[in-house]
């Protein structure tokens, strides 16, 4: 029995400092073993073992692909009461819901009960929760293979008319249109794909991780 925290690659290249500390805090803090990559780590999983991840792609391929039970990190974070959490004192932020999450309840209410934690104050999207079509520009772009043959209920059963090409000029309008509807900046984020899509939009995207930990602000 095992409790394997998977770092995600997307975030890692994203965000090296902060993959790194929070590596550190869940091997030393909670004792988890921090594996690799999902895609050839979540073979070795057994139905004893927990799965604990930072990325929705990840967590999909674990869930669809492997015994293991899942968890997210936010959902780790928010039941420890004594983790350190920064304090935002009031700070208006849009929390940007993703696509990869839209029926994973548990992760939506873990996020923002780590924003309200942290003292921000949260602007809901019209297209929130469970509502969401966004995760960047991946969905305007061909399938990862490996995603759809992990997690062929995510990312093909339950994706139509999702994962279309559409050159870079196109995705980077689709970006601009989606942020002009965001009326406040920045916007917190629990996912790579969706952070940078914000990014790429024009406004200040922050990814939820950096944001608990410090390295944006």
């Amino acid at each position: 029995m095992a409790t394997i925290y998977y770092p995600s690659c997307k975030y890692t290249a994203f965000s090296p400092a902060g993959s790194a500390r929070i590596s550190e805090i869940v091997r030393e803090r909670y004792g988890f073993t921090v594996a690799g990559c999902c895609r050839e780590g979540h073979f070795a999983l057994t139905a004893d073992d927990t799965a604990v991840t930072v990325c929705n792609t990840c967590a999909a391929i674990c869930a669809e692909d492997s015994p293991a039970k899942g968890r997210s990190i936010w959902e780790v974070l928010d039941e420890d009461d004594t983790f350190p959490l920064p304090d935002l004192h009031g700070a208006k932020m849009a929390l940007q819901d993703c696509w990869r999450a839209y029926d994973r309840r548990g992760v939506q209410q873990a996020v923002r009960s780590l924003l309200q934690k942290m003292q921000v104050s949260i602007v809901e999207l019209p297209e929130n929760r469970q509502h969401t079509r966004y995760c960047g520009t991946t969905l305007y772009a061909p399938l990862h293979k490996a995603n759809g043959e992990y997690a062929p209920d995510r990312f093909i059963k339950r994706a139509p008319g999702l994962f279309v090409p559409h050159s870079k000029e196109q995705q980077e309008a689709l970006m601009r249109e989606h942020c002009r509807l965001i009326p406040v900046e920045p916007v917190v984020c629990y996912c790579v794909p969706c952070t940078q899509g914000i990014q790429i939009g024009g406004k200040k995207g922050i990814h939820l991780m950096d944001l608990i930990l410090g390295l944006e602000g």
